[in-house]
């Protein structure tokens, strides 16, 4: 079982990510005493809903040889972030536990990344044509088109058939032959809907 650690620089303290069977794991002790919370009574809650929040039990030497560290998946920190509720909280320390349950998350997320896949720069395509889909003059989502496509309405599909070297013998050919068997696939259905 690997257990490797990050270090983790976070407004004037060092967290850790822990590397525990291939997951980022987050030691909460530091966490929680980094935002002047008292980790005895958040040990106790983590501990209450130990299922819920994935706690695990691990020795983790840099922050203590001869006691376990309570972790939680990096995942579920942003949840268990979101339990403290800064209307509850001391004043004096109110403003530091909001900036962890803005950032604390992410930060920890992008060390974790960093770390485990080196950034392979993407090249740019030359030539993009993309197909943008809009409501009330916004693009709402758009997609690639590859650049031996077209795209047109289903209006236009007769005026293009008959205009000359659009389409070749073959394509009209495909285009004849789908459509009849569109139409066959229809008339049965009819059909079988009319002699019911």
């Amino acid at each position: 079982m690997s257990t490797t650690q990050i270090s983790v620089p976070f407004h004037g303290s060092n967290l850790l990510i822990v590397n525990h069977n291939n997951e980022p794991y987050a030691p909460m002790k530091p966490i929680v005493e980094a935002m002047g919370m008292n980790w005895a009574s958040q040990f106790k809650k983590l501990k209450a809903s130990s299922l819920r929040w994935g706690v695990v039990m691990m020795t983790i030497p840099s922050l203590d040889k001869h006691n376990q560290a309570t972790c939680i998946p990096l995942r579920k920190l942003f949840g268990w972030l979101q339990t403290l509720q800064p209307n509850r909280i001391r004043s004096d320390i109110r403003d530091k536990v909001i900036q962890y349950q803005n950032e604390c998350d992410d930060v920890l997320w992008q060390y974790w990344s960093q770390q485990q896949e080196p950034l392979i720069p993407i090249e740019t395509p030359k030539h993009l044509r993309l197909l943008l889909n809009m409501e009330n003059g916004q693009v709402v989502s758009s997609q690639p088109v590859p650049m031996d496509c077209c795209v047109f309405s289903r209006a236009e599909i007769p005026k293009l058939l008959v205009e000359p070297g659009y389409f070749s013998i073959n394509e009209l050919k495909l285009i004849a032959d789908t459509a009849m068997n569109k139409i066959t696939d229809i008339a049965n259905e009819q059909s079988k809907i009319l002699h019911r």
